[in-house]
């Protein structure tokens, strides 16, 4: 991840990808970053594996390409608070779409993509690619759903923290984006009993165990926000420690909220969001946008 990239916003047309767009129109201009707007598309001639082309080959294809880039622009500057000040670039490529967003992660802010895509003309539906994406990019990934035509939501940032090193980049990021948004932070934590050491106890043993698990979440919970707070004293946090499930539980917060930020990989409570089905499945049921907070292979 660059800190002083663009955000890259993949563009195929659909109506998604459009709400992606006045989503990543305001995170740019919080952040003072520019805006690339990037269609990757295939072809089926010669020209199939180059990454540019002559202008008048592919020519319905490429026509198809550029409107969608046009209107993508369009939308941008009209989301944008003063689009005079935002720099906005269109690249149309030829190629892959996960390959070639996980190529230019490296070097970006942030990539924006929307959960579903149009797969007439361009290389994969964006709901593929989202999920992919999300699993191999080095930067934090914004899978877009549930905005208004403003591209902007009410509520709080909710945060899921397991309390793993992993996820100290999420609070991160969540802290970030609850400052830059002027929200409240939702920092939630989820535990689950050991139903084989529960069987063998009393009901009393269980309040007892069960109070101290959830004294022991807490500390977790604690542990993984210290020093944000200073660093972003313009955040109010509210701190959730529940027994259940992490998903329905960031599910139900989802709502009312303003965006979801978990960590690319995880464990105890929030084991199910690794990046496999279940974060799949998140970025379908969510009703905010959800932002996965990746970064660099090496860290």
């Amino acid at each position: 991840m660059d800190k002083n990239g663009p955000i890259i916003v993949g563009v195929d047309g659909s109506t998604a990808s459009f709400d992606a767009v006045r989503w990543a129109t305001r995170a740019a201009e919080l952040r003072g970053a520019p805006l690339t707007l990037v269609s990757v598309y295939q072809i089926t001639d010669v020209y199939t594996t180059f990454a540019a082309m002559p202008p008048q080959l592919g020519s319905p294809l490429r026509l198809e390409v550029n409107k969608s880039l046009e209107a993508a622009s369009a939308i941008a500057k009209a989301a944008a608070k003063d689009a005079d000040s935002l720099s906005i670039v269109t690249e149309a490529i030829v190629g892959a779409a996960i390959p070639t967003l996980v190529e230019r992660s490296a070097s970006a802010r942030m990539i924006v993509v929307g959960t579903r895509g149009n797969g007439e003309y361009f290389a994969e539906l964006l709901g593929s690619v989202s999920a992919a994406v999300s699993e191999r990019a080095e930067c934090p990934v914004a899978i877009i759903s549930g905005i208004p035509q403003t591209g902007e939501r009410e509520g709080p940032v909710v945060l899921g923290v397991d309390g793993s090193s992993a996820s100290s980049r999420a609070v991160g990021v969540a802290f970030e984006e609850a400052s830059l948004r002027g929200s409240e932070l939702v920092a939630v934590h989820t535990w689950a009993h050991d139903a084989e050491l529960w069987k063998n106890h009393s009901e009393s043993d269980k309040e007892a165990l069960a109070s101290a698990q959830n004294a022991a979440a807490s500390v977790v919970l604690t542990e993984s926000l210290a020093g944000w707070q200073e660093q972003y004293p313009d955040v109010h946090v509210n701190r959730v420690v529940e027994h259940g499930g992490a998903v329905s539980k960031i599910r139900e917060l989802s709502t009312s909220a303003r965006t979801v930020v978990v960590g690319s990989r995880g464990r105890g409570g929030f084991s199910g969001l690794l990046l496999g089905s279940t974060s799949r499945s998140l970025s379908h049921l969510l009703e905010c946008p959800l932002i996965i907070a990746r970064g660099p292979k090496n860290e």
